[in-house]
């Protein structure tokens, strides 16, 4: 937008970020990973710290005008063999969604994993996501999870519709691994041809 922005302009803006809030609000509760409990959402995403009693003012008149912002969700693990599972949504100038990355560390189950880090993706709703989709993102993370011994370091990459997956999945302890799914949007597939208003390819 050039020049100062109109009082719909601003309304649009403001809309966009409550849009994105509640994205990621609902999120948690979307996944199903009864393994861990979230902590109370915060309405102001960091890296801002406002009190409470400034905070509807905040969200007023400074949320439509943030260039970029993070709501990081650290979960409290409630369940043996579960260490750690962490989400961290990033949104960009004119709140437009830049990455969502998932952290999640667990006993050496690649199943379980792939099982969990696919419903956590399914959960975000992102640009195109159809339910659909779900069965070939966990085949393709439990085949990389599972695809070489739980020592080795194993990436991967994946385009299903307007999103792009990758994975890491690297040792954290003897009985442990750590693995982080990140997904952005894209328009491109990955041959570098353009995506069409579905989200398709020319070859596919």
């Amino acid at each position: 937008m050039a020049g100062r922005p109109t009082r719909a302009e601003i309304t649009q803006l403001r809309a966009r970020f409550v849009a994105n809030r509640e994205q990621v609000r609902s999120w948690t509760g979307r996944w199903d990973c009864p393994e861990v409990r979230w902590p109370e959402f915060s309405d102001v995403p960091s890296p801002w710290v406002v009190l409470p009693a400034e905070r509807e003012d905040w969200l007023e008149r400074h949320a439509p005008f943030l260039d970029a912002y993070r709501w990081l969700l650290e979960a409290r693990p409630v369940a043996t063999g579960v260490s750690r599972v962490v989400g961290n949504w990033e949104f960009g100038p004119g709140h437009t969604f830049e990455r969502l990355h998932i952290e999640m560390r667990t006993f050496a189950d690649p199943a379980y994993l792939a099982e969990k880090l696919a419903l956590g993706a399914h959960a975000a709703q992102l640009k195109g996501w159809q339910d659909d989709d779900l069965p070939g993102l966990y085949e393709w993370l439990l085949q990389g999870m599972d695809s070489r011994p739980m020592a080795d370091m194993v990436r991967g990459q994946r385009r299903s519709g307007f999103i792009l997956f990758e994975v890491i999945r690297s040792p954290h302890s003897h009985q442990e691994i750590n693995a982080q799914l990140r997904m952005t949007l894209t328009d491109v597939a990955l041959d570098g041809s353009p995506l069409n208003r579905d989200g398709r390819s020319r070859a596919e």
